[in-house]
Parts: C-alpha cells; structure tokens; sequence
C-alpha cells in the first residue's frame, strides 16, 4: 500500500464526516482529483477515488465488491450477534450489496414491480401531494412564516409516495418516515452515534412486523403496486424468498425516501443559491427535465459510494489490495472537467450530462425512473405555486449532515424574499 507524501498529509488524513467537509466537500474534491485522485485515507482506513474514468471503470468492475453488511458482522462482538443477527440478514439481501448470481436473479425480479406504466401511474400522485405541499409552503410564507422546507415539503413528499408504492393510508407515511430516519443510521454511515446499532436493529423489527401483515393482506387481496408485485414474485414458486421481499422492500424504504428527499432539498437549495436558473426554470418548465439531472450532478445526495477490493487492482498509478475499502467519490466524479464542461458552472439546460448520482454498471439504481419523477413533479409544482424565498441561514449556519453516504441539510428554513 502506496503511504500518501508529505505534502499529501492533509488530504490523506481529511474527516469526510467532519463539519468542514459536509458542508462544503468540493474545494476537497477538487484537490483529490488534481493532486491524488487515487488516495488512501488513514482516517477512514479506505482509498479515495475521485476522477470520473476511474469512478466509472470501478462500479463496472467486479473486482470491487458492494457487500458492506458482511465485513460489518465479522466484526461485531460475540455478545452483541443475536441482536443485531435478523438485521443483517435482511440488511445482507439488499440489492446494493449483493454480486451475481443472486444479483441477478433478485434485480429481475424486483425489476418486474417497477415497470413504466406502475411509475407512470404514480406520476399524477407525485404531482398531486407536490401541489398541496408546495401551496402550504406558499401560504405559510406570505404570511410571514420562516419555513422548514426540508420537514415542510422534501420530506412529506417521498414519505406519501412510499405510502403509495405499499399501498398504505397516507398517515402511514409518518411511521414509514420515522423508520428510514433511523435505518439511515447505518446504511448512511452515521459513524460517530454509539446507539446506532441498536436503534436500527430494533426499527428493523419493527418495520417488519408491520410489512408482515402486508404481505398477508396482498397474498389475499392483490393489488396494482409494487408490494404486491413483490409479494407474487414472493408466491411463485418462491422466486423470491421471504427475506428477500423483506430486504427489498426496506431498501425502497431507504433509497425512496432518504435519497429523495436529500435530493429534493438540494435542489431548491442550489436553484435558490442561483436566482437566474430559478426565474429562467419558472419561465421554461420544459426544461424540468435537464434541471433534475443538473441537479444531481452537481449537488447530490450522495458524496461516498462504499466498495471493498476482492482482489489486487491497479486504479490510476496506485494499488489496491484485495480486502482494502474503497470510496468511490461520485460528487467528486460529477464535476470532473475532463467529462463535463464548465464542470463548477450550474447550468439547467445542460445536455451532455453522464452523471453518477445513480451509479453505473449492474447496480445503477433500480428506482432512477421514479426518482427522476417525484424530483421533477416536485420541481415543477414549487417554482409553479412558491415565489423564490430566501435561504434564512448563511451557508456555514446551515446543519449539514455529518454522515459519511449522504450529502445534505437536516433543515432548509426559508423566509419569503423582500420585494422592492
């Protein structure tokens, strides 16, 4: 293992969870992809890498292996295994984490419940719940409201969404939200919480009870979405085992509120950083569609991709070994200016835009389309019905995730802007 030079020391020991990075990672990134893009951190024990080609070549590669879960087991202490035992049996069958076969098998199944016409038939419900919350973000601004628009608005809208996907009352969605937030705990990297595991493994038996007299009910009563898609992949000749189903659908949980969210409130916070994209978006909805994906390129939701080496693999002018921990740094990829021109610039309108906010290679999100949806319906229903407000912190006052996987605010209070 190549020790980083002297001149190196700061990049190759940097928090990337600590107060300086997850408000602002980018003059870091920027620094790795110029100086090291290929690093290893003695803080985090993990190699870095930051350039678009390398990032690319790695999620398409089998040498880097997606389980977390089982490096994690092996080093939890005997006295603590029973416990967090049925946790990392659900949490061990996650898509994200698994290698073919199985992947295989359990992508085409689970892919089979995401067809365009269920995410066609959300599209309406996204811009529905979009256009209630967005109305009472704007009623509650004219009135002089300072507003959280991450609890206001990024959050509800996903919360609803999933209570639609598992075809639940919408007052669900409160429990739904309350469960992501704390198996986020791990699955986002909350590092430095001493009760994580605990309050994961027990939102984790909890949240199955409840998918358990899901699955009976569809089993009786099916249903067009995508539980119960789930649920007859689950019944027919046992595709898909029931930890599988359980697995999958924590993970939608996750991905479909977490990550949503966390992109949802970045970008009304990059569009209100940059007045003119806002009034040019406001006058051209037509170009919702780039605006999304701008978005998640240069303001995601996620900085860290984890990965671990299964073999020797030479990346850049480094090599990594076989059970090293890899971070592919798709935020760092994302403004990479050998790929994307005016990388550092905001542009709604760009076209040539291969981004890596939903990764590359046998685990590109299986949720993308749904994802750019909600996003879009979102976008659209806001600038539609909200006057651009005022960010009511200076960006150093804003609370920035301390977590390692997500990249985001805990809360967004806008107040509505001055008008001459």
């Amino acid at each position: 293992m190549a020790r980083p030079t002297a001149d190196l020391t700061d990049l190759a020991s940097a928090d990337l969870t600590g107060p300086e990075i997850s408000a602002d990672p980018f003059p870091y990134f920027a620094r790795l992809r110029e100086e090291a893009p290929v690093l290893w951190n003695t803080r985090h024990r993990a190699w870095l890498v930051a350039r678009h080609p390398e990032v690319v070549a790695a999620l398409r590669n089998d040498a880097f292996g997606s389980d977390r879960v089982g490096p994690y087991f092996d080093r939890v202490k005997a006295a603590d295994r029973e416990r967090l035992e049925r946790l990392v049996a659900i949490l061990g069958r996650w898509l994200v984490f698994l290698s073919p076969p199985d992947h295989t098998r359990l992508r085409g199944l689970v892919h089979k419940s995401f067809t365009p016409r269920r995410v066609n038939a959300l599209r309406g419900r996204a811009e529905e719940i979009a256009t209630d919350l967005a109305a009472e973000v704007a009623r509650r601004l004219e009135a002089g409201e300072t507003v959280d628009l991450m609890s206001a608005y990024c959050m509800p809208l996903p919360a609803q969404m999933i209570a639609g996907i598992f075809g639940v009352p919408v007052e669900d969605g409160i429990r739904l939200k309350v469960w992501a937030e704390e198996l986020g705990l791990f699955v986002n990297g909350a590092l430095g919480d001493p009760d994580r595991d605990g309050r994961v493994a027990a939102a984790m038996l909890e949240f199955e009870r409840y998918l358990l007299v899901l699955v009976e009910h569809y089993r009786v009563n099916p249903a067009d979405n995508v539980l119960s898609g789930l649920v007859e992949a689950n019944d027919r000749d046992g595709e898909l085992s029931e930890t599988e189903l359980l697995a999958t659908c924590t993970l939608i949980l996750d991905a479909g509120y977490k990550t949503i969210q966390n992109a949802m409130n970045n970008a009304l916070l990059v569009l209100m950083w940059n007045p003119d994209s806002w009034e040019r978006l406001k006058r051209e909805p037509e170009l919702v569609g780039s605006a999304v994906e701008e978005c998640l390129r240069y303001f995601g939701p996620g900085n860290v991709i984890v990965r671990r080496a299964v073999r020797d693999i030479a990346v850049g002018h480094q090599v990594i070994s076989a059970g090293d921990r890899v971070y592919l740094l798709p935020a760092a990829a994302n403004r990479d200016s050998s790929v994307f021109e005016d990388a550092e610039e905001f542009r709604i309108d760009r076209a040539d835009n291969p981004h890596l906010t939903f990764g590359q290679g046998i685990h590109f999100c299986l949720g993308a389309s749904l994802a750019r949806m909600e996003l879009g319906a979102g976008l659209s229903a806001f600038l539609r019905l909200v006057e651009r407000p005022t960010v009511a912190e200076a960006p150093g006052g804003l609370p920035w995730h301390n977590v390692l996987i997500i990249h985001g605010t805990e809360a967004l209070p806008v107040r509505a802007a001055v008008r001459a």
